[in-house]
């Protein structure tokens, strides 16, 4: 009801500046005053939802319009949740035409930094999932603010200063396949899996998928935020080691050898790659590990250079949304709108370890931080110094 209002109340403060405009333009201005109103009321009446994008102000709709286009960086890959995102939010503004470049998330980093030094067009929208490197290039300048018309129906470790915000609940966590794993035998927490590698030994050998953190940055960000959560977590990764573990880039490849079976079981993966899979793949399993699970979330901004700001505000709104959420939770995410339900199972939702938006993930970029890490890193990889 208080949504209502503050549409209602919107739709109010525009027909008064159009009154004061009346006094200056005579009666077309005040006919197209009551056309705009009545569009307001009718809209309200046909579509009163919370938070629905036919809230976003009508001049950024406007400019949108005249702007065409908007171009897109993501790491989200041309699968079908981009798709279907992509297809709905085209419905809803046929006037714009997006322009999408996309690759892992390094790529998308380095192609977006480089751009805007070398003064080269660019994005608009930049997103991706990792986080570290999102909040990075926000700290630096590279990202304008806008205070979505969303922004109520957040929860506030998903927005940083109205320059950064995250669009889905992303959990992460275990997949095995069925075909070479019981699932009366798969363990459902860190310290479990570790047990149970060591029990099994050689037959996992060669067996096991996880983050090469040396060529991915989303790979550090989780390895490095289940050390914060418990130093055992190296015990873990030295067996991982011992039973020569085989890095990747994303959780899309880890999911491809795990659904071939040349591995069985990956660890750290965005489960929502998992989740989709399942649906063509029900040998897939998920396991969000019960003593706890990393909630990460695909951090989104408007450049501060864009060409087109406008249009990627609304894309920003479309995405923060109920309906761009919805796609989310049809593509096995979870929402990340206080105001409904997730697609996880966090049946104890203290376990949860929500990774925040905020300057705290630069620790992890710093040099000495991240030469250490890799000096132990490489240790429970069997991998030496030479000299």
């Amino acid at each position: 009801m208080a949504t209502l209002k503050k549409q209602t109340l919107l739709w109010s403060s525009i027909y008064r500046r159009q009154g004061e405009a009346d006094k200056r333009g005579g009666i077309i201005s005040r006919l197209f005053a009551i056309l705009i109103f009545l569009l307001g009321a009718a809209a309200l009446r046909a579509d009163a939802a919370p938070g629905d994008t036919a809230w976003s102000a009508a001049g950024i709709v406007a400019a949108a319009r005249a702007e065409k286009t908007l171009v897109l960086y993501t790491s989200l890959h041309a699968d079908e949740t981009i798709k279907d995102i992509r297809a709905t939010f085209e419905k809803r503004y046929p006037f714009l035409t997006i322009k999408e470049a996309d690759g892992d998330s390094t790529v998308t980093y380095e192609r977006f930094r480089r751009d805007v030094v070398e003064g080269r067009p660019s994005a608009d929208f930049v997103w991706s999932s990792a986080m570290d490197m999102q909040q990075k290039l926000i700290n630096d300048g590279y990202a304008q603010p806008y205070r979505s018309s969303q922004k109520p129906f957040l929860p506030s470790w998903t927005n940083w200063r109205n320059l950064g915000y995250g669009v889905a609940v992303e959990p992460v966590a275990f997949v095995y396949n069925s075909r070479f794993i019981s699932r009366r035998d798969m363990p459902n927490t860190h310290a479990g899996l570790r047990k149970f590698l060591l029990t099994e030994g050689d037959k996992f050998k060669g067996r096991i998928a996880t983050y090469d953190p040396k060529d991915s940055q989303v790979g550090v960000l989780l390895l490095t935020q289940d050390i914060r959560i418990t130093r055992d977590a190296w015990d873990l990764f030295d067996t991982f080691g011992a039973l020569d573990a085989h890095g990747y880039l994303t959780s899309r490849d880890m999911m491809e050898h795990v659904v071939n079976g040349d591995q069985w079981l990956a660890y750290d993966v965005i489960a929502s790659y998992a989740v989709e899979l399942q649906k063509t793949h029900p040998e897939l399993v998920v396991v969000y590990p019960a003593d706890y699970s990393l909630i990460l979330s695909r951090v989104a901004f408007i450049a501060a250079g864009a060409k087109h700001p406008n249009a990627a505000k609304l894309f920003l709104d479309f995405l923060l949304s109920r309906e761009g959420q919805q796609l989310f939770l049809k593509h096995g995410m979870g929402s990340i709108r206080t105001d409904m339900g997730t697609q996880m199972d966090p049946s104890q939702p203290g376990r949860n370890q929500i990774i925040r938006i905020g300057p705290a993930l630069l620790s992890d970029m710093d040099n000495l931080v991240r030469a250490q890490f890799f000096r132990r890193w490489n240790r429970a990889r069997g991998e030496h110094p030479q000299g």
